[in-house]
């Protein structure tokens, strides 16, 4: 079974549009898509030990979005909110024999940066009548408009490193 589980995880890395992925999104793809349904998936906990002892896989230090949060109940719904925005907390896999270039950290950093945006233009969208929260919301999209621009300047910066 963690053999045909782990050349699975292999393939889906190998297809993948990101080099570096959060594991939580692998789990929770195989848990969700129909053509995984054959596959017995575990738990998360033994999902990612099973990853760790597979040398094929690197791992990258965890995104943690914890600190985001208040009370615990918070946590829980605002990490679901998260993810559904393709925010995952925790640690990100690659394949080892998939090495890290310029050009794909550019393209991961911009991706990053894209999400980030259509994210804050949803909140935008659905702002709340406190005109502190409104306030408040500007501000971080003006800050997260000029991180934007900052960006994208190393991005094309990276691209023509990367192209001499």
């Amino acid at each position: 079974m963690s053999k045909e589980l782990i050349d699975t995880i292999e393939h889906m890395l190998e297809n993948e549009d990101e080099v570096i992925v959060p594991v939580k999104r692998i789990w929770k793809i195989l848990q969700v898509d129909d053509k995984y349904h054959n596959l017995e998936i575990p738990v998360f906990s033994e999902f990612s030990e099973l990853l760790h002892s597979d040398n094929r896989f690197e791992f990258m230090h965890p995104v943690n979005y914890d600190d985001m949060y208040d009370a615990s109940g918070e946590r829980i719904d605002r990490e679901i909110e998260m993810e559904s925005l393709g925010f995952y907390s925790g640690e990100r896999i690659k394949l080892k024999k998939i090495p890290m270039t310029g050009a794909m950290l550019a393209k991961m950093i911009e991706r990053s940066s894209n999400r980030m945006m259509e994210a804050l233009k949803k909140a935008w969208e659905t702002k709340p009548e406190d005109s502190k929260a409104g306030n408040r919301l500007l501000e971080i999209m003006q800050k997260a408009q000029k991180l934007e621009k900052d960006i994208q300047k190393i991005v094309k910066k990276i691209r023509e490193e990367e192209n001499q």
